[in-house]
């Protein structure tokens, strides 16, 4: 087992007074007193983030990892959907079937797919009959930031947290002097193109901001062209100084060929055909009772369709669709400037159905009803010591009622500014759809929830006038209850012990406007403790790299690295070791006039041979150049 081994407060103080001062052990009691005026602007403000604690706080304050990938980080990196984005994480681990539009999965801190929430502005997004929505339709146009929280989030967020939270936060048109837009075009390899045009501003009281977007490739695969269409809008009315309404409205199309493994059962198919379709609407309001007393209420519907069609197994071509309504009440309370609590409840209520092509009949039909009541703390004890604590109840119709509970402390060392933060929580994860309907292959007998209990500690060290961080955690993460397949029964069953633990380090550095590094590494073991085995599909080493460059004021050139080391894939006796990969990036850009720009960027430069998943290739040597307009 790993140990995270803290030096005394005595020895990390010296070394951050070391990290602080930016490595001038020359300068002495000489110096001048008064400080370059470019340093002292460099010195940056405070991160505020939301999917910690559900309310704009300064991340340090959280207690909690929260990774967040800025606007600028996504244009710098032409990052085109959410799951090219989620690959630079520390501690999350992206595997999809190869083809471009293939379902992907992602594991948080060696968690399963379904175990991490997706939203957008906090808003659930609808989950298929996995549990999971479909990441890969996601599209960055129109995304202002993402902030992945990981560790367990059930005591917030309720159920499909063990691993953490994603959530997406939309641009706004609010505060803007003239309205803003954007259209971008892009072509490249196998025939490739990609559309897409905003649009935000404000008039009087009310605020917008549109996009749309449309993705098509042939693929490099037989059978693997893509179709993607999607659009959102975000309409804002500030009707009062104390009351603002809101609605949020968004719909994808897709349609993706399913060419299946390049060997065994499925392979090389060259008719299967897959087709997505979702859509949602969510009012709301955000109502400043008085200076002390905020209240936040939404409503949600959302709609997701499948259809499978041309497959060659029974029961493979079906029509799925899954209904969803979803009512969020939250209330932020500062009983004074030091003390805050949020309080509040969310009622779901799921449908969903599955006409089975090949019986002509429905083989699933089945719905719940989830509420939840929670509560949360957060307190400044004292000049940079924090402490956040949670305490949440839901109630599922179909898997019974859980407790969850999370509590944080964070502490900032003054002068050297050293950042130390620990954090323990619980959570859980209901089986879902696919996991117990047989007509899926699932289990019926699967009616409890999988559960964990889940800690880290860790430091985040800002150096050189706060032009440079260091960060280190430790994390670990106890599940009992983990549903497993089990290849000698056929079946899905339940693990009775599980764990994932390991160190996430991370640098970032940006010496002048003109240079910007980060670096992150992740070490993970993740144990099926009940069998001894590895869980699949999570590496033992992750390295993410990334340089950006300016040379001018126009210009701008990036290089990024992703290497993936001792991975697992298979089931039982075919469980077996696959090859490490490494996937280098490059980007260029070159703002040709003040609305118009030139962009280009090569994926896989190196031409790896890798799957991401045992006997689906990634995708070779791929380019893409393009043309933004600015109005």
């Amino acid at each position: 087992m790993m140990k995270l081994q803290l030096p005394i407060l005595k020895n990390l103080s010296t070394i951050s007074v070391l990290l602080a001062s930016g490595f001038n052990l020359s300068q002495g009691a000489e110096a001048p007193a008064q400080a370059n005026k470019e340093e002292a602007q460099s010195v940056s403000l405070p991160t505020v983030v939301v999917t910690a604690t559900r309310t704009e706080v300064s991340k340090e304050k959280t207690a909690s990892t929260v990774t967040q990938i800025s606007r600028q980080e996504i244009e710098d990196n032409q990052y085109p959907s959410l799951t090219s984005a989620l690959r630079t994480v520390p501690g999350l681990t992206v595997a999809d079937a190869g083809t471009v539009g293939s379902v992907a999965g992602m594991f948080l801190r060696g968690t399963n797919s379904y175990h991490t929430a997706v939203l957008v502005d906090g808003r659930p997004l609808p989950a298929n009959l996995a549990g999971t929505f479909n990441i890969e339709t996601l599209s960055m146009d129109n995304i202002e930031r993402i902030e992945v929280l990981s560790g367990p989030a059930s005591a917030l967020y309720g159920g499909n947290t063990i691993g953490g939270v994603i959530n997406l936060v939309t641009r706004s048109g609010k505060g803007l002097e003239k309205p803003e837009g954007e259209l971008l075009i892009e072509a490249g390899s196998d025939s490739t193109v990609r559309e897409g045009i905003s649009y935000r501003g404000n008039s009087g009281i009310v605020d917008y901001s549109i996009e749309g977007n449309h993705f098509h490739t042939d693929g490099e695969r037989i059978n693997s062209a893509y179709n993607l269409s999607n659009a959102s809008a975000h309409l804002g009315a500030q009707v009062s100084r104390d009351l603002y309404l809101q609605t949020d409205i968004r719909f994808y199309d897709g349609s993706v060929g399913v060419p299946g493994p390049i060997s065994g059962f499925g392979a090389n198919d060259p008719l299967a055909h897959l087709k997505t379709r979702s859509w949602s609407i969510s009012p709301g309001l955000v109502w400043q009772v008085n200076e002390s007393w905020k209240q936040k209420l939404t409503y949600t519907y959302s709609n997701f369709e499948q259809e499978a069609s041309k497959f060659t197994g029974l029961g493979q071509n079906n029509d799925v669709q899954l209904d969803e309504h979803f009512i969020d009440y939250q209330n932020e309370f500062h009983i004074t400037d030091k003390w805050a609590l949020t309080f509040g409840g969310t009622y779901q209520n799921r449908a969903f159905t599955r006409f089975n092509d090949d019986v002509h009949a429905n083989d699933v039909d089945s719905t719940e009803n989830n509420w939840s009541l929670f509560l949360q703390s957060q307190l400044e004890i004292a000049e940079g010591l924090n402490l956040v604590g949670g305490l949440r109840y839901d109630d599922y119709s179909l898997f019974g009622d859980s407790f969850t509970g999370r509590i944080g402390l964070s502490y900032r060392l003054p002068e050297v500014r050293t950042l130390v933060h620990a954090n323990y929580g619980t959570a859980f994860a209901p089986p879902t759809p696919q996991d117990v309907q047989p007509a899926l292959y699932g289990n019926p007998l699967l009616i409890e929830p999988e559960r964990s209990r889940g800690w880290e500690a860790g430091i985040e060290q800002p150096f050189w006038n706060e032009k440079g961080t260091f960060s280190a955690t430790y994390f670990r993460n106890e599940i009992r209850d983990l549903i497993q397949f089990d290849p000698t029964l056929f079946v899905l069953t339940q693990t009775a012990r599980a764990r994932t633990e390991g160190v996430e380090v991370g640098f970032k550095l940006e010496p002048c406007r003109q240079l910007a590094l980060n670096a992150n590494y992740t070490y993970l073991k993740a144990m099926d403790l009940e069998n001894d085995v590895r869980l699949v599909r999570r590496p033992r080493h992750q390295l993410n790299a990334g340089l950006v460059y300016s040379p001018t004021e126009t210009v701008r050139l990036g290089v990024s690295c992703n290497y993936v080391a001792d991975r697992e894939d298979g089931f039982g006796v075919s469980q077996q070791k696959i090859d490490d990969y490494v996937n280098v990036r490059l980007t260029a850009s070159w703002k040709v006039t003040k609305s118009c720009e030139l962009f280009g960027r090569l994926e896989n430069l190196v031409g790896d041979h890798y799957q991401e998943i045992l006997g689906y290739p990634a995708n070779g040597r791929t380019f893409m150049a393009g043309l933004k307009v600015s109005f």
